[in-house]
């Protein structure tokens, strides 16, 4: 068992990039708690990547406080589990204040991924933007619970969610439960689901081009996936997320020596300046 804790604050006026790596390879049963203040005219680009084992029972808290004009950017990427829960709790509590999460979870045999979410619009004119997707094959399952309250005070509200899912097999399963508590009435707030296989229309296209049938299968699942991982402004972390996203995918449906895809170096990792520590 392991605990980890993280409190963060983002100064005035200051501007910061996080990248958090979830790789649990030995611990099996993992807690951590991440506490994040934004300050007035504060923005953060946070990164969370989970690349865990089939053992590894991970629960993650994330707490996250915005002030005035305060930017919060959030990706949230889930390879690999076998059971994730993350808990991701925002007050949106000074007027100009915005949030963009975007969630995506890749997972097969019996792994399970949990997101659930609070989001509390405190004040009027404030912005959030929730959007996850999920790919799940063979018996694996996934909870989206975004919940999302508009205070009786906080006019002016933009708020919106959505959560898609493609799922690969009879047995996986998606529960999705997008939820708006509104007590505002000039707002602009909408949430949607959407859980189905691959679009056979597109399938259709694509073969007809004559590209086959596994190929065609690789490459709808990767454009659906890079939705999210588009939304990584740092180039370095990008490319690394967007290869993993190509091998996941390869070691799910097909081998690697007749994949359509060209991965970049396999032994591509993370660069570390260890001068900045």
């Amino acid at each position: 068992m392991a605990y980890l804790e993280n409190n963060i604050t983002v100064g005035k006026n200051q501007s910061r990039q996080l990248v958090l790596l979830d790789d649990s390879s030995h611990l099996q049963s993992n807690e951590e708690q991440c506490d994040i203040v934004m300050e007035e005219n504060s923005t953060l680009e946070l990164y969370r990547i989970q690349n865990l084992n089939d053992d590894t029972h991970l629960t993650t808290h994330i707490n996250i406080q915005q002030a005035r004009n305060s930017s919060v950017h959030f990706v949230l990427v889930t390879f690999n589990t076998g059971f994730v829960q993350n808990n991701i709790h925002v007050d949106l509590n000074g007027e100009g204040a915005d949030l963009q999460i975007y969630g995506l979870y890749l997972l097969d045999k019996k792994q399970h991924v949990e997101n659930l979410m609070k989001i509390n619009h405190n004040v009027p004119n404030c912005s959030s933007n929730e959007k996850f997707k999920g790919i799940l094959d063979n018996e694996a399952s996934a909870v989206f619970n975004g919940h999302v309250m508009v205070a009786p005070h906080a006019q002016k509200t933009n708020a919106y969610q959505n959560n898609s899912n493609i799922i690969l097999t009879d047995k996986a399963k998606i529960n999705t439960m997008p939820f708006l508590e509104i007590y505002a009435d000039d707002v602009k707030c909408s949430h949607g689901t959407s859980t189905g296989q691959l679009d056979q229309d597109a399938m259709f296209y694509m073969r007809q081009r004559g590209i086959k049938k596994e190929d065609a299968r690789m490459l709808l699942m990767y454009a659906f996936a890079a939705e999210i991982s588009n939304h990584i402004k740092i180039e370095s972390v990008h490319d690394s997320i967007d290869d993993m996203i190509k091998r996941r995918l390869k070691g799910e449906l097909s081998s690697c020596d007749t994949c359509i895809f060209q991965c970049s170096n396999k032994e591509k990792i993370f660069k570390i300046d260890l001068s900045k520590i």
